[in-house]
């Protein structure tokens, strides 16, 4: 009975391991530096991605360095904005193209 048991679990995976035992590969990153002309790089800057489809991303603040990184970001056929704000003041908005390839895109604020 056992042997019937460990025959049926076997075929059972089988049959799902297309699927379910796939790794998931994560998208390539979205990513680029704040820095201002006055100040150089800028820390602590709240960085958005904006689609008029997907929504707006979950914030990544800029690290000391002026970096910012969106992880597993959807390929879109229409553009992303980017925007960046120092508390709720807009500071900058522009597009990119985001296609599945890592996509580096610095933010230059006046």
């Amino acid at each position: 009975m056992n042997l019937l048991r460990f025959l049926f679990l076997l075929a059972v995976m089988a049959v799902m391991e297309p699927g379910f035992v796939r790794a998931q590969v994560p998208a390539p990153p979205v990513s680029g530096v704040v820095a201002s002309q006055q100040r150089g790089v800028v820390g602590g800057a709240t960085v958005y991605l904006v689609h008029p489809v997907v929504g707006r991303s979950a914030p990544s603040f800029s690290a000391p360095n002026g970096a910012y990184f969106f992880a597993n970001v959807a390929p879109q056929p229409q553009p992303y904005f980017i925007e960046a704000y120092w508390g709720n003041q807009l500071l900058f908005r522009g597009q990119v193209s985001y296609q599945g390839s890592p996509v580096q895109f610095n933010i230059a604020l006046p």
